[in-house]
């Protein structure tokens, strides 16, 4: 942090803070985002960001700057005769008569000190992805958890859920209840709105904030224009996938004219059965298998006559969206932005096979095992997403070049519902004393408020959010840990936090650019319990509760090019993760362990380096290589804490490390800071090529983590060694895509103690006879190939054709309680109106 202070003390002084930057704007002074800059012989290149910026440093002043767009005419400028903006001219004629194709150059996109995975509007369309989550697992560098067919929980080198942070539009998704284990929210939003994804690798706390430990996901919404012409547009789009005999709809609608813009669309995606892979090289014939199933309808428990099909675990989705910008003058934009999801109820595919076993037949063909499951019914209700912001752009002032204000109001519902199998034939037969089904629901009411200026190469800003938790349980309204507890404190639970910050980018030659930041975060977790709670039990004194953190964080990064081919860069890090209600207010049961509060938890921190090395080794051959270290302290970790038992609080302690739940003894879990710190470490290999029109691109992604004291177990959510290799070629008319992911193997001895990793859903071997416990394979490698192609005809309809996991692999992807799906067909058209 000191070293960080120094830096920006320096980059502060008038005389070194001349920088480079211009920005690229149109007619009506709209930047222009992914605009391509070149030299004459294209050895430098640079992309414009989201804001239109680009920072010219890299090339010298005798340059000729080519600048360039498939919207817009192209521009080439001496370096000397650019200033603050670039003035690029719209190519009106394409902008109804022709359908332009416009690909990401990864050059560009990498052309900046941290790593970075852009991902496009046309790419999107092309990864023909089945939610927004599948987006990052089909490009590389991201590993994807499900737990069900409604999942996708994205794991950036070993970090995962409230330890990465989701972004849209400029404004954070995480919230207080944002767990530390999986999440399935990023499914909420809705692909077909997107305009592109920047994924950021490692600690970016300095202009996010808490959760960015392990990267950002950035998402961006459709982007209007405006027109001198009034235009309409819109499409109509509709995908078929096989596997799980679905359906994506989506209609959309586009106005812009010279002063107002707007969008409208609606999505309906309705996913039915999943038929996971019959290629089982891994040589576990049973592993993933599904014998029984309840049927919705009847509710009865069915033999299932093809085991490879995962039943009754389909849902439906229904996403809107709404973007209108007005153009209040030159320098004044305010846009309004709305986003609204719903879904059906969410099957919890992991609880709903637990106790499935093989169907055992009578000699009347009656099956004896069919009451071996678990639970009857194990199901996320409805996921609702709410989400309004009013967003206030001024450009061109006396003392900022650009500034976003952006107020914003989300509301989240969520629920949980179970019933245990036994409970539901008691209920069926009459039997007295069984337990009805529990309800756990929870509403999150969370106000924003994100300053974001720049002048210059200085950037400075503020967040401002307050969270409200909502937490109820039905049939049971008694506020006592048994059937029908709450998930968080019923009398209430809220999040406050607030943030400064400020980042310089200062160029110190063509060659060399050096970039500083420092935050400064307040953070405030509240939450009260009844009466009747047991507080010994929860580690608690008192009823209301509170816990308020100050948190600083910063970066230093550098960007060398010692020759035109060549780039190197460092990235020097100190992220955190503020605990928010989930962490410390929680309770929460999984197998024979459970979690409960404790309020006692303090913010984790994270140092991080990363080194990389991006060489050209040829005009169209790109190598890179990406190191990173991240020592994490004060880390929370789910660990096994001795409670006290003894309902009279002023009586003697009685410690246990189990208690009786739900009529089970379980193990007692809380979140807890690690005594001893967390190395998390490994590395990316990667390269981009073109020949004869071939393009071909490929990675390799290795993480491993370790404590500092050998007497610690594995270390949670490391995934095992995974990438891609992918292949793009244009015949003709049509565009074409091969794709192979792949991921290797984890031991069974690498999974975590606590049953985060699931190591309860890797290939069963039996039972260990010294023991008695249940022995886990562990994860088997794998690797699947996808092929696609895409054509369009007069303009107007567009053809999507292809077959995923064409080998028909099973597998599951580290940490998912679902088998992954089979060979499947994708059928998608797009008719552009």
């Amino acid at each position: 942090m000191r070293g960080c202070f120094y830096v920006l003390i320096i980059l502060l002084f008038p005389s070194l803070s001349n920088g480079q930057n211009t920005t690229i704007i149109d007619g009506n002074k709209n930047p222009i985002a992914n605009v391509s800059a070149f030299n004459k012989l294209k050895t430098k290149s640079i992309l414009s960001n989201s804001e239109g910026v680009i920072n010219l440093s890299r090339f010298v002043k005798d340059d000729t700057i080519y600048f360039q767009h498939p919207q817009y005419e192209i521009k080439k400028i001496c370096k000397s005769d650019i200033g603050q903006y670039v003035d690029a001219k719209i190519k009106y004629q394409y902008l109804e008569d022709v359908v332009i194709h416009h690909k990401k150059n990864i050059n560009n996109i990498n052309n900046v000190a941290e790593k970075k995975i852009y991902i496009s509007k046309q790419d999107i369309a092309e990864l023909n992805p089945a939610n927004s989550a599948e987006i990052l697992e089909k490009s590389g560098g991201v590993s994807v958890q499900r737990s069900q067919m409604g999942g996708g929980s994205p794991n950036i080198r070993g970090f995962e859920a409230n330890k990465v942070l989701l972004m849209i539009d400029g404004v954070r998704l995480n919230n207080a209840i944002y767990r530390s284990g999986h999440l399935q929210s990023m499914i909420t939003i809705d692909e077909f709105t997107l305009e592109d994804i920047e994924v950021v690798f490692g600690p970016s706390s300095v202009l996010y904030g808490s959760d960015a430990l392990g990267g950002t996901i950035n998402m961006k919404t459709y982007e209007l224009f405006f027109r001198s012409k009034s235009t309409w547009k819109g499409s109509i789009f509709s995908n078929y996938n096989s596997a799980y005999n679905g359906l994506r709809n989506n209609a959309s609608l586009v106005f812009e004219a010279n002063r107002f813009s707007s969008i409208a669309s609606f999505s309906a995606k309705n996913f039915g059965d999943l038929r996971m892979g019959t290629w089982r090289p891994h040589g576990y014939k049973e592993w993933g298998l599904v014998h029984h199933y309840i049927d919705n309808e009847s509710n009865s428990i069915i033999c299932n006559p093809n085991p490879n099909i995962q039943k009754e675990i389909g849902y439906s989705q229904l996403d809107f969206f709404n973007k209108i910008i007005f153009k209040v003058n030159d320098q004044i934009r305010l846009t309004s932005n709305l986003q609204y999801s719903t879904s059906s109820n969410v099957p919890r595919f992991d609880k709903l096979n637990d106790g499935d076993i093989q169907c055992l037949m009578d000699s009347n063909n009656i099956c004896l095992s069919n009451e071996n499951l678990k639970f009857h019914s194990y199901y996320y209700g409805p996921q609702n997403r709410f989400f309004s912001s009013l967003k206030l752009s001024y450009f061109d002032s006396k003392y900022i070049d650009k500034g976003d204000v952006i107020i914003a109001y989300q509301n989240i519902k969520e629920s949980r519902h179970k019933w245990y199998l036994d409970d539901f034939l008691d209920y069926l037969n009459n039997v007295e004393n069984y337990d009805l089904p529990t309800h756990q629901y929870e509403t999150v009411d969370i106000y924003s408020l994100n300053m974001n200026f720049n002048k210059g190469s200085i950037y400075f800003g503020s967040e401002t959010n307050y969270n409200i938790v909502e937490s109820k349980t039905t049939p049971n309204q008694e506020n006592i840990w048994g059937i029908g507890d709450t998930r968080y404190p019923p009398n209430g639970s809220s999040m406050f936090s607030t943030a400064y910050y400020i980042s310089i980018l200062k160029p110190i030659s063509h060659k060399l650019q050096i970039e500083g930041g420092l935050r400064y975060t307040f953070s405030n977790v509240k939450g009260e319990f009844p009466d009747s709670m047991h507080r010994p039990l929860a580690n608690i004194e008192g009823l209301n509760l509170s816990s308020s953190n100050n948190i600083g964080s910063g970066n230093i990064k550098l960007l060398y090019y010692p020759a035109d081919y060549l780039k190197i860069s460092s990235v020097t890090a100190r992220g955190f993760h503020s605990p928010n209600v989930d962490d410390m207010l929680k309770v929460f049961r999984k197998g024979d362990n459970i979690t409960i509060p404790n309020i006692d938890l303090k913010p984790e921190h994270s140092l991080s380096q990363e080194i990389s090395i991006t060489a050209n080794i040829a005009k169209n051959l790109t190598l890179y290589a990406v190191g990173h270290y991240t020592e994490l302290t004060n880390a929370i970790v789910k660990d096994s804490m001795q409670v006290n038992i003894n309902p009279d609080k002023n009586g003697d302690p009685l410690l246990a490390n189990m208690i009786l739940y739900d009529d089970e003894l379980v193990y007692t879990f809380s979140n807890q800071n690690a005594q001893d710190k967390i190395n998390i470490y490994g590395f990316t290999l990667g390269f981009n090529a073109e020949l004869n029109g071939f393009k071909l691109i490929g990675d390799f992604n290795f993480t491993n983590s370790t404590y500092n004291s050998l007497m610690q177990g594995p270390v949670a959510h490391i995934p095992p060694n995974f990438g891609k290799i992918e292949l793009l070629k244009a015949f003709n008319l049509w565009d074409f895509r091969i794709l192979c992911l792949y991921s290797g193997s984890k031991a069974a001895s690498e999974f975590d103690d606590a049953g985060v990793d699931n190591l309860n859903e890797t290939p069963y071997l039996g039972v260990d006879d010294s023991n008695g416990e249940d022995v886990y394979a562990g994860l088997p490698h794998w690797y699947i190939i996808n092929i696609s192609g895409e054509t369009i005809i007069n303009n107007k309809l567009k053809i999507q054709l292809g077959v995923d996991n064409i080998l028909d692999m099973h597998y599951k992807t580290f940490g998912s309680g679902i088998s992954a799906p089979g060979r499947s067909v994708n059928i998608g058209i797009n008719y552009l109106l």
